[in-house]
């Protein structure tokens, strides 16, 4: 099979309807790459040399869950991969961290490198969306296989990037390709305020705080 040219969506109004039709918004994929960065920022270098990335992961997937599952969405644990779906829309939506977003020339890769259990959830939802022949078959809820969607943020405490796409089906620990990107956040800071919020002040309306350069 000829292997399709990634759709890339970087206009506004692209942006917003791409979102849409998976049933997001600009913000609340800001919320969740602002809380994602800000976490990662929160480490102390007497921490565990992981916790930066699982900071990051953790309140990643905490404010995506907070922001959707009052609009309908659900908690999955297939496979062992924390993920949010919209059995309606037949989304399966995935936090990452990733090593880059929002660039055209290079392609997102996870930080931590992806096992089987994400290439069959990939592949089961993608196959039957773009006519290829996945090698397991999962029903959701509702009858219908969801397609996996990742929210990927990327942060070095300076900047921040972050794209929902769409993988395509990949062999090895990385995603190959994408079918869709969609660029949303791609801004630079002076750097990230340490936020001293408990687990218990974290809202679903939490403001990050950050300092732009003037």
């Amino acid at each position: 099979m000829i292997e399709k040219p990634t759709k890339i969506f970087n206009e506004t109004d692209d942006v917003e309807s791409q979102l849409k039709k998976i049933g997001l918004t600009r913000k609340i994929v800001q919320e969740v790459a602002f809380a994602a960065a800000s976490a990662r920022a929160d480490s102390l270098a007497v921490d565990p040399t992981n916790a930066p990335g699982l900071l990051s992961y953790i309140y990643g997937v905490r404010a995506l869950r907070l922001q959707l599952l009052k609009n309908g969405w659900r908690q999955s644990r297939e496979n062992n991969i924390e993920s949010t779906v919209n059995d309606e829309l037949g989304v399966q939506l995935c936090f990452q961290n990733v090593d880059t977003a929002c660039s055209e020339s290079k392609i997102p890769h996870a930080i931590s490198g992806k096992g089987p259990g994400s290439r069959e959830l990939v592949a089961a939802g993608q196959g039957d969306l773009f006519n290829e022949t996945p090698q397991v078959k999962k029903v959701s809820r509702l009858g219908q296989i969801p397609t996996v969607w990742i929210l990927g943020v990327a942060s070095d405490g300076y900047s921040i990037s972050a794209e929902v796409s769409c993988p395509t089906s990949f062999e090895g620990s990385q995603f190959d390709n994408f079918h869709s990107r969609i660029f949303v956040v791609n801004e630079d800071f002076d750097g990230f305020e340490t936020s001293d919020l408990t687990e218990s002040d974290y809202t679903d309306d939490i403001e990050i705080q950050i300092s732009r350069k003037q």
